[in-house]
């Protein structure tokens, strides 16, 4: 796992960055397309630099990650880690919800004039980035509601819900995870 991680952060990274760059210097008729899958692997490529931290901060606990489990946990650099996956898994899923929806319906009403131009695109990008950080930050703006949302594990992401947990936080990772990403799925 300890290889794996950096593999994976290494093909993320640079993956989407090299796709940024080639979407950048060839010319395209569908710009607005483009843009939205420029976003999509902005998005992407936070989870590389997540997996990136990760990886660093297992360097730094190695064979000793017992002694420190709490202290991790508890710590600003878990909770903005954590932060960083969430906010990147919550604007892929809305990027490919939109990116999905565009398609449908240019495919469904091909003549109609539907077609989003580059305002609207730039509008939805916006959008939905900014609805990400919201979703990503109310955790900390509620921290009598949440807890240690994102100190909970040490992969420093909401993944589980148990007893333990508050009840708020169990429901906003409810929503989030299975109404919101089924539902934009």
């Amino acid at each position: 796992l300890r290889v794996f991680v950096w593999v994976i952060a290494c093909i993320t990274c640079f993956g989407n960055l090299f796709v940024i760059c080639m979407r950048s210097f060839v010319v395209t008729e569908n710009r607005q397309h483009t843009m939205a899958i420029k976003s999509l692997c902005c998005a992407d490529c936070l989870m590389g630099i997540y997996l990136f931290f990760i990886g660093a901060f297992d360097l730094k606990f190695s064979g000793e990650y017992n002694k420190h489990a709490q202290v991790w946990m508890a710590s600003i650099q878990c909770q903005l880690v954590g932060s960083l996956a969430m906010l990147s898994s919550e604007v892929s899923v809305l990027l490919l919800t939109y990116m999905t929806l565009e398609k449908y319906l240019c495919i469904v009403f091909p003549f109609s004039h539907y077609g989003a131009g580059k305002k609207r695109t730039l509008a939805m990008l916006v959008i939905i980035w900014l609805l990400g950080f919201s979703l990503t930050l109310i955790p900390f703006w509620c921290r009598d509601a949440f807890g240690d949302y994102y100190g909970r594990n040490g992969v420093c992401f909401p993944l589980q819900s148990d007893e333990t947990e508050r009840p708020g936080a169990r429901g906003y990772s409810t929503g989030i995870f299975l109404g919101k990403n089924s539902a934009g799925q």
